[in-house]
């Protein structure tokens, strides 16, 4: 059983609390977007109160979320602990309950892949893929995950769990949905942010992660999950997506006024 790491940090440690936050997240969200029939998604992972709208809004806008059997959800490794691309297989106890592994996914996963193993230590104490879950939770308590920390976020890595995913959503027959989690730039003014983040998005909704990884990398793009993007991005292009659709794109200033150096969260969904 993996236990939650950041319950009390990034949203809160009492599960009527949790309950509480996690449905204003879901009423701010319907204000702004309605389902769209889509196969995959990118959702921000900071503490709720900065981004927990946008996160619910990913959650919200892609309708196949209600009755997936499985979601994968690809996270970044911020904490430079255990595999490159790390496959859990625990379930995981959070404060608003446990959410199932769908471990025989995950293991078909890990057959088709080279670079994806089995390994909780990568998962132990990452945020990235946790702060997720009441969410899912909220929209279909029935579904489970197959969660991937990703340290290696190269152009290989997301190919090989992208086509992992495809390998093991033929052979078993699952109703899937693939979920990246990743903030946008990182402690920058928030001018500089919205000009940064508007040339990956562009890359983003036109579902091209080459371009996405090679300006990333030239560009010097403080965007944390662009690995677990990449996946999402691959993924829904091979299933027959035309192009990404951006839902929400807000940052912290809004929180907290202060916009000399903010973190930046997108919603985006692709629709099939």
């Amino acid at each position: 059983m993996r236990n939650a790491a950041v319950a009390g940090q990034f949203y809160p440690g009492n599960k009527e609390e949790a309950e509480e936050i996690v449905e204003k997240c879901f009423s701010g969200a319907r204000e702004k977007v309605g389902p769209v029939s889509a196969y995959a998604g990118v959702a921000p992972h900071a503490g709720y109160l900065y981004s927990g709208v946008p996160a619910a809004a990913t959650f919200l806008g892609i309708k196949e979320l209600a009755d997936a059997e499985t979601v994968v959800v690809a996270g970044p490794n911020h904490t430079g602990i255990g595999g490159l691309v790390a496959l859990s297989t625990e379930d995981w106890k959070l404060p608003t309950g446990v959410v199932k592994n769908d471990r025989e996914f995950g293991g078909e996963m890990a057959r088709n892949a080279n670079f994806l193993k089995p390994g909780e230590e990568a998962h132990r104490f990452e945020h990235s893929i946790e702060v997720q879950l009441p969410f899912l939770q909220h929209i279909n308590p029935k579904a489970k995950i197959v969660p991937v920390c990703m340290m290696d976020q190269s152009m290989e890595g997301a190919r090989d769990v992208a086509d992992a995913v495809l390998a093991a959503e033929k052979t078993l027959g699952r109703k899937v949905v693939v979920l990246a989690s990743s903030d946008f730039s990182h402690y920058v003014p928030s001018a500089a942010a919205e000009r940064a983040d508007k040339a990956a998005l562009e890359h983003i909704c036109g579902l091209d992660a080459e371009a996405f990884q090679r300006d990333r990398r030239a560009q010097e793009w403080s965007i944390c999950g662009y690995g677990p993007i990449s996946v999402s991005i691959l993924y829904a292009k091979a299933k027959g997506s035309k192009k990404g659709l951006e839902l929400m794109y807000t940052n912290s200033g809004e929180v907290t006024g202060d916009y000399s150096r903010v973190v930046a969260y997108a919603s985006i969904i692709f629709p099939r």
